[in-house]
């Protein structure tokens, strides 16, 4: 599943560097599976696991900050930065796919 999130990272995002797109699609499989405690993901999760990866890249997790400037004031220089609707943290990426993640998590005992 890595390659084929890999492969569509490449076609949506072709600016972006190799080895944070590498990265972001690994996490992204690695993360998918430990949430829904699965060892394959199914095909009906790529399109999850390419958005993930993507918000991955978005938000610095893998190593290159992307923050938006949410207020410049001029002056004595001040810039506030906006976090992006689920944050920054994988916890809070993750719950924006829940809808589509929980219907393949299975039960931890």
């Amino acid at each position: 599943m890595q390659e084929k999130i890999l492969a569509k990272l490449q076609e949506l995002r072709a600016e972006e560097d190799l080895a944070a797109m590498e990265f972001a699609a690994g996490r992204s499989e690695e993360t998918m599976k430990a949430y829904c405690n699965i060892d394959e993901l199914p095909e009906e999760l790529l399109g999850t696991g390419v958005a993930l990866a993507g918000m991955l890249l978005d938000s610095g997790a893998t190593g290159t900050p992307s923050q938006k400037a949410k207020n410049i004031k001029e002056g004595d220089i001040s810039i506030t930065f906006q976090e992006d609707d689920c944050g920054a943290k994988e916890e809070k990426l993750l719950a924006c796919f829940n809808v589509e993640l929980d219907r393949w998590r299975r039960m931890d005992w």
